[in-house]
This record gives structure tokens, sequence and C-alpha cells, in this order.
């Protein structure tokens, strides 16, 4: 009895569907197909002036859709992480706050920032202010690093790393899987 019910309602909404294609007129039918519209923009131009440029038009929604991602991009903050090493410009010597400066007395764990403004290169006496903090920059925005599970805290290498790894893993688990018949 289910069956002829659906079976009903299947035939009743065909017999719709052909009575109102028979409805319409034949003739909107074919003009709508046959016929495109395309519209054409053009730039009023100067008749004698040529130093005159044309000026495009912008619809109004185009503007408030490029201040707001240009609001947006305002507020775009990616999460720097310090490494922890300063590289010297002049001569290349690497700063490392794990092993310090044994030869200015800095003991291990003095990040650069941290060092006396007298400190010099101990290569090519070079200040301070010559030395490139080493950073990496963490995808995404700072203010999203606190969600996920712990991913999202993860550098793009790191998060690479992860993906294919797991799915070496994977794929050595279900070949593993064979071996046990």
């Amino acid at each position: 009895m289910e069956g002829a019910g659906i079976m009903r309602t299947v035939k009743v909404s065909a017999a719709s569907f052909a009575i109102s294609r028979r409805a319409r007129p034949a003739s909107t039918t074919r003009r709508a197909s046959a016929t495109r519209r395309t519209t054409r923009f053009t730039t009023p131009r100067a008749a004698d002036d040529s130093d005159v440029e044309p000026v495009p038009y912008k619809f109004q929604d185009e503007d408030e859709e490029l201040s707001e991602a240009d609001k947006l991009r305002a507020k775009e903050r990616f999460m720097v992480m310090d490494l922890g090493k300063a590289e010297c410009t002049g001569c290349g010597y690497v700063y490392d706050r794990n092993k310090g400066d044994p030869e200015y007395p800095v003991s291990a764990g003095v990040t650069f920032s941290q060092l006396p403004q007298d400190w010099t290169c101990p290569i090519c006496g070079a200040e301070k202010k010559l030395f490139d903090n080493q950073t990496k920059t963490i995808a995404g925005f700072a203010e999203n690093q606190k969600y996920g599970l712990g991913t999202n805290t993860m550098t793009g290498d790191q998060k690479l790393l992860l993906i294919y790894g797991s799915l070496l893993v994977f794929f050595g688990l279900f070949l593993a899987g064979y071996a046990f018949d």
C-alpha cells in the first residue's frame, strides 16, 4: 500500500510538471534561449580636450567592500615567535640565547633584547643595533592561536609534517592489516 501512495504522488507531480510546461507559451521559451543580452560599459570621451581623462564609474557596493576589506587587512596580525637567535649583518655571527656569550660574561638564557647596550659582536665588533632578530611567523591570526587542538600554534612546515606523517602512518597500518591474513 505504501508503494502505491508513493507512485501516486510521483504521477501527480509529473502531471503537474507537464501541465505547467503546456501552459507556458512556446514563443517565450524559444526567445529566452535564442537571445542573449550583453551589457557594454563605455566611458565618456572628451571631444576636443586630449588632456581630460575619463573617470571610471564605481558602484557604491564596491567602495563599501573595499573599505571593509581594508579594515580587515588593518586588523590582520600574524603571530610572530622569537627563536632566541640574532644574526650579525656584518659577519654572520649568530647569538643564541641557549648558549649566551662566554667572552662577555653573558649566561645562557639571556634573550637578545636583555643584553646590555654596550654589548658588541664578538667577531667583528658590530653594535647591537646591527643585528637582525630571527623570528618565525606562525600561520593564522594571533587572536585565533588559542583555539584548536594545539595545531594553530604550529608553523606551516610543522603542519605539513603532521598531515603527511599521519597519512604515511595510517597507510602503513593499512598495509600491516594484510600481514595478519
